[in-house]
């Protein structure tokens, strides 16, 4: 599990952040890959999920392989 404590991931682009190209940045600083190859890695290479959601104090995901 790996927590932190910035508010949450609010719930307008909660649903899309594990998808490809899926950027909060603008311009050329994002390419939106990270947390959708993540996933991609975990579930189809290790047979594992990563998941999302937001608790009192921040986002929180979750590795299980």
């Amino acid at each position: 599990m790996i927590s932190d404590n910035g508010g949450g991931i609010p719930d307008t682009i909660a649903g899309k952040i594990f998808e490809y190209y899926f950027t909060t940045k603008s311009g050329i600083e994002g390419t939106g890959i990270g947390l959708y190859m993540s996933k991609q890695i975990i579930e189809k290479s290790m047979d594992g999920s990563l998941t999302f959601r937001n608790t009192d104090d921040g986002a929180e995901f979750r590795i299980a392989v």
